[in-house]
């Protein structure tokens, strides 16, 4: 059976309120918990507290641009600083994330108690050349200022990026390991 990626990206909202079009193929994102992020099901906190191995059909001799956004900051219901960047990564030579220039490094979901599902997603593009990033905001996995109110678009538009041509995503809600996880991230009142 075929799965339509245009079809979850537009029943989930992500298409066309986050991004024009979908992107063309769904991108395999593990977690060392062995959890394989599936177009949409449901993951808790706790298993996608580490940065995630992400692949995708690449041309080795392309660069790409990688991002991990949750639109439903701090809900879905009032996502006031939609988009909030979880992860994003520039000038990745073919699907070697890890070999990429990562100017916000990974963090983990720490959605808010009472704030209901979050759909986290993540999309890559494919660039049409190395871009110069030394402009663009840096963000530590300890500091949120940056990644929040993040627009994909604007950013994509900046950079040249196009549409996505590869993504995936996952949904999240508050679990009972979220507090221990603030403790490790202090600024972490609105992910």
């Amino acid at each position: 059976m075929q799965v339509n990626i245009g079809q979850f990206f537009a029943e989930h909202d992500i298409v066309p309120v986050l991004i024009d079009r979908a992107p063309l193929v769904f991108a395999k994102v593990v977690y060392r918990a062995k959890k394989l992020v599936d177009a949409g099901k449901e993951l808790t906190p706790v298993e996608v507290r580490e940065e995630p191995k992400v692949e995708w059909c690449a041309d080795p001799t392309a660069l790409y641009t990688l991002v991990m956004l949750d639109p439903d900051s701090p809900s879905r219901m009032e996502p006031d600083n939609r988009e909030f960047a979880h992860w994003l990564v520039g000038n990745i030579p073919g699907r070697h994330v890890e070999q990429g220039d990562t100017l916000f490094q990974y963090i983990p979901v720490l959605p808010r108690a009472g704030s209901g599902c979050h759909r986290y997603i993540f999309l890559i593009f494919r660039q049409q050349c190395w871009n110069d990033y030394a402009d663009a905001p840096r963000a530590s996995n300890k500091n949120r200022t940056p990644r929040v109110r993040f627009s994909t678009r604007d950013f994509a538009r900046r950079y040249s990026l196009g549409l996505p041509v590869a993504g995936n995503f996952f949904i999240a809600q508050y679990d009972d390991y979220v507090p221990l996880m603030l403790s490790r991230f202090p600024d972490s009142s609105d992910y």
